[in-house]
């Protein structure tokens, strides 16, 4: 019962009503509902939520699947998550925040194999179709749009990508040089490969980057942001648009320093107000980012955001959070 704990812990820490344990296999399940595992049955609105690397969440609602950023198979010397991009078989939609490769390298694939559509910005919709996407599965959204899925509404708000000190990016990249071997031939392909499934435009920093809200039919909400850059009025209206909402998955900011990630990370999460923080983008990607500890921003949301939670899930873990109030 272990692997349960984080269906107990989120129900109790967001103050939802838990339901009957229909939800307990999906709840216990480390095979995501994409790749076959359990789903909560049907009628039962326990929302299921998975970190799969990076700013990756796959949320599972009452028996539909939608991916939140689609970056499976990782760069070689790269943590594995314990998945491949080939294993995903259901996917209803796939949300994309902005068209960086760490984000979007195997969304076409995906959305090719299941039908599922991809939104996200122009630029997202774009680089969709350039790497073969049908242009009826790409949906571009821009601030202020909602459109409805379901029994889904999503709002897309104009976010802004974090914009890293090119020098703190230089010494990060020195830290794998001095700590890790370098690079094979074959291990460089693989990695430029994976590259090219995205864009590094650098127009996606102000125009391409999207904070998406969930709202469910019952009230439910989910905040989805892939990036930590400042707040923008895009970030604002959102926020004044959906409320408070149940459950935020905000990207650290990239510094290895965590005062710097706090300074950009913690404003977005106070700015919707969620019941459960879920962190993102903390992990290491080889040659770009380090490990980023979760401790010090969760000792700051705990001090300046009373009744806020929060959840750091393992790769797969299952945070399940019951619907109700």
């Amino acid at each position: 019962m272990r692997r349960a704990a984080l269906w107990i812990a989120a129900s109790a820490l967001c103050g939802l009503s838990t339901t009957a344990l229909a939800a307990e296999g999906a709840c216990e399940s480390l095979t995501p509902v994409m790749a076959g595992g359990p789903a909560p049955a049907a009628g039962d609105r326990t929302t299921v939520f998975r970190w799969l690397g990076t700013a990756n969440y796959e949320m599972v609602r009452d028996g539909k699947v939608y991916l939140l950023d689609a970056y499976f198979d990782r760069k070689i010397l790269t943590r594995d998550i314990g998945m491949k991009a080939d294993q995903v078989r259901k996917a209803d939609a796939i949300f994309i925040g902005h068209a960086h490769y760490d984000h979007m390298s195997d969304a076409v694939p995906i959305a090719k194999r299941t039908g599922a559509k991809i939104y996200g910005a122009a630029i997202t919709a774009d680089v969709s179709q350039k790497l073969g996407l049908p242009k009826d599965q790409a949906v571009a959204m821009k601030d202020g749009d909602r459109l409805k899925i379901g029994d889904m509404s999503i709002d897309a708000g104009l976010a802004q990508h974090s914009d890293i000190n090119p020098e703190t990016a230089k010494t990060m990249r020195h830290v794998f040089d001095l700590e890790m071997p370098a690079p094979t031939k074959d291990e460089d392909a693989q990695m430029e490969f994976v590259r090219k499934q995205g864009s590094a435009d650098r127009d996606i920093l102000r125009n391409g980057t999207l904070a998406f809200a969930f709202t469910f039919d019952d009230g439910f909400k989910v905040l989805f942001l892939d990036s930590a850059g400042p707040v923008t009025e895009g970030d604002r209206k959102l926020a004044e648009r959906t409320g408070p909402v149940d459950v935020a998955i905000v990207a650290y900011q990239g510094h290895p320093v965590s005062s710097r990630q706090i300074a950009e990370t913690l404003p977005l999460v106070k700015l919707f107000r969620p019941k459960l923080f879920l962190p993102a983008h903390h992990d290491e990607s080889y040659g770009s980012f380090v490990d980023l500890a979760v401790e010090p921003l969760f000792e700051r949301i705990r001090a300046e955001m009373p009744g806020a939670k929060f959840v750091s899930p393992l790769y797969r873990t299952p945070v399940c959070v019951p619907a109700g109030k």
